[in-house]
């Protein structure tokens, strides 16, 4: 089995992401790329077998990064096409309708100074 991933960004690509210069980045950065992952299945779909979609962070040797990716294996079909959907057809905002009362807006602080 030869496992491939496509990095999703942290949030839909028209939407402002958390800032590494913010108060709790990680904290914020994660519950963005989770509710992104719930938009993604409601938009795209559920994984079908051999695809997953989860929330990766950076090594410690870099600047904390946390985003979406797709974990797909290349030798199924169906778990290849699924990761190309969510790479070509992913929305580019939040869908106001799908789960809107269970993930209220994100508010973000920025650090003073």
């Amino acid at each position: 089995m030869a496992f491939d991933l496509i990095a999703l960004g942290t949030v839909p690509s028209g939407e402002v992401p958390a800032s590494g210069s913010e108060i709790d980045y990680a904290g914020r950065a994660f519950l963005q790329c989770r509710r992104f992952i719930d938009l993604l299945r409601h938009t795209v779909g559920s994984e079908p077998e051999g695809a997953k979609l989860r929330v990766r962070r950076s090594g410690p040797d870099f600047s904390p990064y946390i985003e979406v990716v797709v974990e797909f294996d290349d030798a199924n079909d169906a778990a290849r096409a699924y990761a190309n959907r969510c790479d070509r057809e992913a929305p580019t905002r939040w869908d106001r309708t799908a789960g809107a009362a269970s993930h209220p807006p994100l508010v973000i602080a920025r650090k003073a100074g």
